[in-house]
């Protein structure tokens, strides 16, 4: 048996009646996050320079937890907790797993992201326990889950926040390679029956600002993204024409475009993007582990602060159209509807 699922090309939400007299008034926050986008544990995502605008505006970011130990880790980092950094971990389950836990533990750390491709898992279980036994001001965000009983499972060892979505992202290649996956409004709707105190994030698989309204239209509470930062200024993905020829450093992009060469600024320029679980970001961390992601290049978008200021316009667009001040409300108002490819298509600009 199986049964029919969704992603968010499959459906748009209808407008409904509004008594907003402006879209200002509709309250995008969530907790004490000031959008409900935050950045996914990447190493073409963190930065220092990308971690500091990100906590400065209240936005969740990820230390990922590709490095040699967990000093390494703190070196590249400030080091310190706030509510809104979280630093990636393995598994408790082995002797490296553990020690680099106890040294963040040990260092004053007490935000961590249990970061496990197969959340639904002892190793994920046992961490993200372990981890919360640790004392009531530790906060743990675990997964990834695609169903209900695994989000169960570390909603129960006491997960403040669970990841749900298995190979819906762009560079994310699980599907293709092992056969497994949920289409993620589908893996979304089905955690969110089961939501009894902890947060769910939807990972990967959003394109556009209307997918994050989709999302949690279907019961997620924020929604995880690498591409939409990683094509940003602030990320480490060094810069690159469209023949993937390098042109400058992630920080020297305003320099180099805006140079006395006027032939720079005509160049379309492009960024470095690659999933945690490809062969380039696997190599000599995880060497033997299963391929599951590629690495390429992804149009850049502009500066970081631009971003962030246009998609909560359209956020608050999102909430306008639903009649909501805030997504409490939206949820209650979101009307779904399947469409077709030619509707999709519909919805589409062309330009020249």
């Amino acid at each position: 048996m199986y049964r029919e699922c969704i992603s968010c090309d499959d459906i748009l939400l209808v407008p409904r009646y509004s008594e907003i007299k402006s879209r200002n008034d509709c309250d995008i926050s969530v907790d004490r996050y000031s959008i409900p986008l935050l950045a996914s544990c990447m190493d073409t995502v963190y930065s220092l320079e990308m971690d500091d605008f990100l906590t400065k505006k209240n936005i969740m970011v990820m230390v990922h937890r590709y490095f040699s130990d967990y000093k390494e880790q703190l070196n590249s980092s400030p080091g310190f907790s706030t509510d809104y950094r979280f630093y990636a971990v393995g598994s408790i389950l082995n002797d490296k797993g553990k020690k680099w836990i106890n040294g963040l533990l040990d260092a004053g750390i007490k935000h961590f992201v249990v970061d496990m491709a197969h959340g639904d898992s002892k190793a994920c279980v046992e961490t993200t326990r372990y981890l919360c036994s640790k004392g009531s001001d530790i906060k743990v965000i675990a997964g990834n889950v695609a169903v209900k009983s695994g989000f169960r499972r570390l909603q129960d060892a006491g997960a403040w926040a669970i990841r749900c979505g298995i190979g819906s992202g762009s560079i994310c290649s699980t599907r293709t390679k092992t056969g497994f996956g949920v289409p993620l409004l589908a893996s979304v709707e089905d955690c969110a029956a089961q939501k009894m105190g902890s947060y769910l994030i939807a990972d990967g698989g959003v394109k556009y600002s209307g997918d994050i309204a989709k999302v949690i239209s279907f019961g997620a509470d924020f929604v995880m993204s690498g591409r939409m930062w990683a094509a940003t200024d602030l990320a480490p993905g060094n810069c690159h024409d469209s023949d993937g020829k390098f042109l400058c450093k992630y920080n020297e992009i305003d320099n180099y475009f805006n140079s006395s060469d006027s032939s720079n600024r005509e160049l379309t320029r492009y960024k470095l993007y690659r999933g945690m679980a490809s062969k380039e970001a696997r190599q000599g961390v995880l060497k033997d582990s299963s391929i599951e992601g590629v690495s390429g290049l992804i149009p850049y978008v502009g500066k970081t602060e631009d971003f962030v200021k246009d998609l909560s316009n359209n956020l608050r667009a999102s909430l306008s159209y639903a009649g909501a001040y805030n997504w409490k409300n939206f949820k209650m108002n979101a009307k779904k509807i399947l469409i077709s490819d030619s509707a999709w298509s519909e919805s589409q600009t062309f330009v020249k």
